[in-house]
Formats: C-alpha cells, structure tokens, sequence
C-alpha cells in the first residue's frame, strides 16, 4: 500500500492507537491521532506522489526494517526526494513504535553466522606456532648481560633530568587555558522538533547554545534547514527560539507545559 502512495491507509489500517513515531531529524508524535494530523497537514501540501520505492526489508522477530525512497511534487511545483530507513516494532500486528533514520538494513541472521567457520580455522591453527616458538627461548637468556650494560649507561645519564626543571613555566599556561576554556554547547535535543541531525547542523552553523538559538532569526533557521537538503527543508522552527529562551533561564516546568501543547515542535 505504502509503495501505491496510499500511505494515510496503510498507516489508518496497520497502526496502533498508542503509536509513538519519532526520527533522527527530531520528529515526535505521541498516539495515532497526532500523527495522522501530521500526515494529513502533509499531504495537503503534496500535488503528486512521483514515486515509492522499497530497496530491501528485513525482520527479526516483532521488528522489522524497510528501506524506502519517496519522490514527491509540491503544490508550488518543488520536488521533493528523501531515503530513509523505517523500523517498526509490532504487536499484534499493529505497528505501536515507528521510527525513521538514515542509514542501511540490518544483516540478517544467517549472514552473522557466516564467521563461525573463521574461529574454528584459527584454534586449529594455534597449535603450531606454539611449537615452533619453543625452540627460541634459550637463546634469550644469551642476550641479559646486554640488558645490564643498557641500564647502566641510562643511570649515567641521569643527571641530565635536571634541566627539565626549568620548562616548569608551561604548566602555568595550561591553568591559563583550562581558564579561558569556552562554554559547552547546550544540548539543543531538549528542543521539541530538534533531534540529533538537526542538532549538529545548527552547532556546525555556530548556534550551539540555547541563548543563541533563543536569539536566532526565523530566516537563518530555515536557510540552514533548505541547505540540508528537502529532507530537513520540510521542518518548522517557529517555536525554536520560544523554547530555547526557558531552557536558556532555566524555565524547565514551563517548558514542559508548552511541549505539551505542541505536535513536534509545531503549534
């Protein structure tokens, strides 16, 4: 169904009520109802669907693993093109956790057996170094006399470690800089509508901070979203700098209240 574009069926159809969907890219949705307003609010924007494709799919036990490309055309004309990795985990089948990402199927069961024969080639095979290794350890007890001239030659050479003293000054510089060490970069993930990839594109832009993204104008957000690519290009900052503003004065209770009131970082 997925492949014949009737996605809002197959998930109306496959889904359980209490579904959690989340990405990579920070995407959240808590039940059924929330995420098929997302889906419906996006295909309102979609004219076409170009084409589905499904490369591979694989299951173990209740999850499974699909690999998709999907093609879309806009209303405005734009195209759209991601590939993503889908694993859902089943019960009942009912899909009752979904989640996106970028990335490769899973190996298979049968292909993570296949080094089995390799370990069982080597302890046979361990046998005969240990055989051929025996016959020179006589021989090192020949070479200990050059051992002890060696270390005479290093007690000789002893007090030339005083020098060392006087580099004494560069541990000063250290404490310098441990002092003037930048600020760790916040952790943008408490975000809602920020997961790890979007998270990483803003600090690669120099907002790395809540204070900054509290700052931060709705034009530089999206372009560095457009710049990532269709995928990211479809997500929605509006609340970023709202949130980041509470998380920035410490403000966690009513962060959490609003995050409650929005639908993956979006009113």
């Amino acid at each position: 169904m997925v492949v014949e574009g009737n996605i809002i069926d197959a998930f109306d159809l496959y889904f359980h009520d209490q579904v959690v969907t989340h990405s990579d890219a920070g995407d959240r949705s808590k039940n059924k109802a929330q995420k098929r307003e997302w889906l419906v609010k996006f295909f309102q924007l979609i004219q076409k669907v170009d084409k589905i494709e499904l490369y591979g799919q694989t299951v173990t036990g209740n999850v499974s693993h699909s690999k998709f490309s999907f093609h879309f055309t806009t209303t405005w004309g734009a195209q759209l093109v991601w590939k993503e990795i889908i694993r859902r985990t089943w019960k009942d089948d009912l899909v009752i956790d979904e989640y996106y990402y970028e990335g490769e199927l899973p190996e298979t069961k049968k292909e993570e057996k296949t080094p089995s024969p390799a370990k069982k080639a080597i302890k046979k095979a361990a046998p005969k170094k240990v055989k051929e290794a025996t016959p020179s350890k006589p021989a090192a007890k020949k070479t200990t006399p050059k051992k002890v001239v060696a270390q005479k030659v290093v007690k000789k050479a002893a007090p030339t470690k005083s020098p060392a003293k006087k580099a004494a000054p560069k541990i000063t510089a250290k404490k310098v800089v441990k002092k003037a060490a930048p600020k760790k970069p916040d952790d943008l993930k408490k975000i809602e509508g920020i997961g790890p990839k979007i998270a990483q594109l803003l600090t690669d832009a120099g907002i790395s901070t809540f204070a900054k993204l509290a700052t931060a104008k709705q034009d530089k957000l999206k372009a560095i979203l457009a710049a990532a690519g269709n995928r990211y290009k479809m997500h929605n900052p509006a609340t970023w700098p709202e949130q980041a503003n509470l998380a920035k004065n410490g403000q966690w209770d009513e962060l959490k209240k609003l995050q409650d009131r929005l639908d993956g970082g979006r009113r």
